[in-house]
């Protein structure tokens, strides 16, 4: 099992900074990269965030999913919103402000094929 969905999502006092780097870490740093990533908007966001989302969506395509909350309902409410979304069984989470070393998801998944 190498499909795996990445859950993540962004409230506006995250840095355009943290965002990119989480992002980048998690895309193209990886060995192992996401199948999808589910990236929630919980609640408006700031006008840097979102050029930043933007960008990584025409990047990523189809393999970045946007879930929009009108406003901000918390990070609980928010990851359980993004699950929603999330096209595979196994869920992998990550924060905004989070760096991710390059072989967390190879690992990651290499322990989930040895012990399912």
């Amino acid at each position: 099992m190498d499909k795996f969905s990445l859950l993540m999502t962004v409230y506006k006092t995250e840095t355009g900074n943290n965002l990119q780097r989480a992002l980048t870490s998690c895309w193209d740093s990886q060995e192992l990269k996401p199948s999808e990533i589910i990236l929630v908007r919980d609640g408006p966001l700031t006008k840097e965030l979102d050029t930043i989302i933007s960008k990584w969506k025409s990047k990523l395509n189809q393999k970045l999913i946007l879930v929009d909350l009108k406003k901000n309902l918390g990070l609980g409410a928010a990851l359980a919103k993004g699950l929603e979304h999330c096209n595979f069984e196994l869920v992998a989470r990550m924060d905004t402000d989070d760096v991710s070393n390059y072989q967390r998801f190879k690992l990651q998944i290499k322990e989930f094929n040895l012990d399912p």
